[in-house]
């Protein structure tokens, strides 16, 4: 299990990483996004380089402490990269720090881990375990707690940097990518505070897990994935936002169907000639084509019954909940009635029908009249009302 959590963690973000790559080569360079890059690279190779698979190689010929040692100067300095992060994407310069202050900091940290590393002389034992000497638990521990407290330091840089971005992002898959981004950094501090635990278990046992344990190879998994999403909502809403666009496209086309078909089958001239009609399957903007061409046939049709509308139909329906798309789809299904029997009503606009819009509802552009259109389909196909008015129009020219 926490061989499965940490491969996979490093995965996805190498994964991050090599779209990131991809992505800048074919865009323009910029600070953030190599930082980004660079972060997502190293951490991923640190958590594969510290699995307990890994560390494990040894009978393989592989030398555990030198890969242990590796594997912490790698993740050293991804933390550095998250911390030029922070301060670059900081909205304010005052709490920015200069590149060459960030690189101070960060090789002196890297020095002082390397050096207690080489003071505590820890031995690697049979089960991947890093083993001390009493003389060696001080600098070990210490080097638990320095990496621990360069890693809190640094996530919360990042955090009041973003933070503000978090309400002040233009649209809502922004927003919820810095969200996600700022969980991911929430869990990283839980990631980091988990190894003070390791502290206390060098000073009094002088012992410590070589490889991440199974908690933190989780909380790693966790992180990586919540930091995939963010970069993936942030980069492609404009793709999501064009894909629940074509869906929505697509539901309004099918609920006018019935409508539509109700009223091409009584006016069989109000349909284009078929050449015209393209094919949807994958072609985007042919759903928009077929059903902006399906809206003008249907108010095409809708000027053909004007003529055909019975006058009294908003005075039946009087007693119903007020609902001007039920109006409009009683008005078009009596007129087809009447357009059947032949029935036609002088000055029936005059005298109070409904017509497309009544309400205050008209329809300002082609979207709004899609919708418009769909509301009244949907009333022309599901409504109880309406059987029950064509009925009592039956009833009343018989």
């Amino acid at each position: 299990m926490s061989d499965l959590a940490a491969y996979l963690g490093a995965a996805v973000l190498m994964a991050l990483a090599a779209w990131a790559f991809a992505v800048e080569l074919r865009g323009g360079r910029h600070p953030i996004r190599w930082a980004g890059l660079a972060f997502a690279l190293l951490e991923g190779c640190s958590l594969a380089l510290l699995a307990p698979g890994t560390v494990g190689l040894s009978h393989a010929g592989v030398d555990g402490l030198s890969v242990i040692a590796l594997g912490d100067t790698v993740r050293t300095a991804a933390l550095s990269f998250l911390m030029l992060l922070a301060c670059l994407l900081n909205p304010r310069p005052a709490r920015r720090r200069s590149p060459s202050g960030q690189a101070a900091i960060a090789v002196s940290v890297q020095v002082a881990m390397v050096l207690l590393f080489v003071a505590a002389r820890p031995t690697l034992s049979a089960d991947g375990n890093l083993v001390a000497d009493p003389h060696g638990r001080w600098p070990l521990a210490a080097r638990v707690a320095l990496f621990a407290a360069y890693a809190v330091w640094a996530l919360v840089e990042l955090f009041i940097a973003l933070l503000p971005q978090a309400r002040l992002s233009p649209t809502g898959p922004l927003r919820w990518s810095v969200r996600l981004i700022l969980a991911a950094v929430c869990v990283g501090v839980v990631w980091s505070l988990w190894s003070y635990d390791d502290i206390i278990r060098v000073l009094r046992y002088g012992r410590l897990d070589g490889s991440e344990d199974t908690v933190s190879n989780i909380l790693g998994a966790v992180c990586a994935t919540l930091v995939v999403a963010g970069a993936l909502i942030g980069k492609w809403s404009v793709a999501f936002r064009a894909t629940a666009r074509w869906l929505r496209l697509c539901r309004c086309y099918l609920v006018m169907g019935p409508l539509w078909s109700a009223l091409h089958q009584a006016m069989p001239q109000i349909g284009f000639p078929e050449g015209g009609r393209p094919l949807l399957a994958g072609r985007p903007a042919g759903i928009e084509f077929a059903l902006y061409r399906r809206v003008i046939e249907i108010l095409d049709g809708r000027l053909v019954l004007r003529a055909y509308q019975h006058p009294a139909v908003a005075a039946w329906l009087a007693q119903s909940p007020p609902d001007a798309a039920l109006v409009e789809a009683a008005t078009i299904a009596t007129a087809l009635e009447n357009l059947r029997h032949g029935r036609r009503f002088a000055g029936s606009r005059e005298s109070g029908a409904a017509t497309i819009g009544d309400g205050g509802l008209a329809p300002t552009d082609l979207d709004a009249e899609v919708q418009w259109l769909s509301r009244v389909a949907w009333a022309f196909r599901r409504s109880p009302l309406i059987p029950e008015l064509l009925e009592r129009l039956r009833a009343e020219e018989g």
